[in-house]
């Protein structure tokens, strides 16, 4: 698996304008996009004006092909143009590791 995760940094007062961007505009286009597994927004709790967006992949080729289509970069070229002094810096990781929560059980008594 592959992660993406993209550090944003918000002006004043535009999390919600972020925020409706990437629901309605961004992650809809991402999502249909072949190797993609989920996306999450992280919206820091003591800086209102710090977010990451953390996309997951099947593999780096994933994104790379998603990249070769033009279509992430000019959305992230979007929002920059959408929201101006937004700051924007993206990194790449493989997921060596990953777990999930195992399912409570139920007890009918």
């Amino acid at each position: 698996m592959y992660a993406q995760v993209t550090y944003l940094q918000i002006p004043n007062e535009q999390m919600n304008r972020l925020r409706d961007i990437l629901e309605t505009r961004y992650l809809p286009v991402v999502r249909q996009r072949p190797g993609f597994k989920a996306g999450y927004l992280l919206e820091q709790i003591d800086d209102s004006n710090c977010a990451q967006l953390v996309l997951f992949w099947d593999n780096q080729q994933a994104v790379e092909n998603f990249n070769r289509t033009g279509m992430l970069q000019a959305s992230i070229h979007a929002l920059a143009a959408e929201i101006p002094e937004l700051e924007v810096y993206r990194q790449g990781y493989a997921v060596k590791v990953s777990v999930r929560a195992t399912p409570s059980v139920q007890v009918v008594g």
